[in-house]
């Protein structure tokens, strides 16, 4: 699943550090140019052009490359955790009488001031190997579950049911959407345990049977890790801290 900037709000706060810096300047020079002015109306504007430079340059370089960064949710592959669908008939052959995608706010500043865990949904830059079609470095969205050091396997347990095996002991994952099936093109984890080795994460969709993750393409290395999945801040019905 990639996280897109898109719309009106993720176009917005993702603004780009030239854009930010010029429309900054404009704003000063109206500033500069409303100074003179003795008018009520004239003065008005004035002090709004200030806020507006102060605000700016506050979230938009300041906020947003070091704490919070809004993502809009596109696809299905982290479902139910966040929604990513239009109503009717998917691409992946299920058919939704609704529409949702979640838009979500990804803390920036947790990985500065420690490691990601299992179970944490993170949002990084995908290498182009991940993208077969296009070969772009694409942004993604995925739960982590395993960590540097971690002996990671997709196997069958001893009722039959296919799960995700740390350290020789099988995660118990309610949050997934439902059980997993194998995938004959999956060749990482699921032709026998692998060790991740210092700055290798391993990550998979909530959305198993629908998700291009790590058993695809291989494991996430750190230093592409953009921040940890914090909140849903849209639609009002969905507003919650994501876990």
């Amino acid at each position: 699943m990639q996280p897109q900037e898109v719309g009106v709000t993720e176009y917005l706060a993702n603004l780009s550090v030239g854009t930010i810096v010029l429309i900054a300047a404009v704003l000063t020079l109206v500033r500069l140019a409303l100074v003179g002015f003795k008018h009520a109306a004239a003065r008005s504007l004035a002090e709004l052009a200030e806020s507006l430079i102060i605000a700016s340059v506050l979230v938009f370089l300041v906020i947003r490359p070091f704490f919070v960064q809004a993502f809009y949710i596109p696809t299905e592959s982290m479902e139910p955790t966040l929604c990513g669908h239009d109503r009717g008939l998917s691409r992946t052959g299920v058919m939704y009488s609704d529409t949702c995608h979640d838009h979500i706010f990804v803390n920036k500043l947790a990985y500065r001031l420690g490691e990601p865990k299992r179970g944490d949904i993170v949002v990084f830059r995908a290498e182009k190997k991940a993208d077969i079609e296009r070969r772009n470095e694409n942004v993604l969205i995925k739960r982590l579950v395993a960590v540097p050091g971690d002996k990671v396997e997709v196997k069958r347990d001893d009722k039959d049911v296919l799960r995700v095996f740390v350290n020789d002991a099988a995660l118990t994952e309610p949050y997934l959407l439902e059980p997993m099936e194998e995938r004959i093109q999956a060749e990482y984890a699921t032709r026998g345990p692998i060790t991740l080795a210092q700055g290798q994460l391993f990550v998979m969709g909530d959305n198993r049977n629908n998700s291009n993750d790590s058993r695809f393409w291989g494991t996430v290395p750190r230093d592409r890790v953009i921040g940890k999945t914090a909140a849903i801040f849209w639609p009002l019905n969905r507003i919650r801290f994501v876990r």
